[in-house]
């Protein structure tokens, strides 16, 4: 679900909460009750009212907390695994070029080698493989 559809949601909820408040308080303003016992009522809903909104703000704040350390605990997994990943691949290409380097020392011995009993014995010219 994405974010947009969350908050779209929550609008609805919103919306439907407020529906709710506004025609309580029309029914109780146009219903045949006393002034003191008409704002009692209005207070009472509206005391009521806001523990709900409070109560609900309070549990979306968690759930959003929660979200968050999970996303964030997910993020650092993913990460370790790349780095471990990166890390090991770097080893692999690193024994690579340390084979390849030694053969290249190793033919490079071998025909500074062959020059110098070649003959001639300056050593100093290397022949093309």
């Amino acid at each position: 679900m994405s974010k947009y559809d969350d908050r779209g949601m929550a609008m609805l909820i919103a919306g439907f909460g407020l529906g709710t408040l506004v025609g309580t308080v029309i029914g109780l303003l146009v219903a045949p009750k006393a002034g003191r016992e008409l704002r009692s009522d209005i207070a009472e809903y509206g005391k009521d009212y806001y523990d709900k909104a409070k109560d609900y703000s309070r549990d979306a704040l968690e759930t959003s907390k929660s979200k968050a350390h999970e996303l964030i605990e997910s993020g650092k997994e993913r990460a370790q695994t790349a780095y471990e990943s990166g890390r090991e691949k770097a080893g692999e290409y690193s024994a690579r070029v340390g084979e390849k380097l030694g053969q290249v020392k190793s033919q490079i011995s071998d025909r500074m080698h062959q020059n110098e009993h070649a003959g001639d014995g300056s050593g100093d010219e290397i022949s093309p493989a």
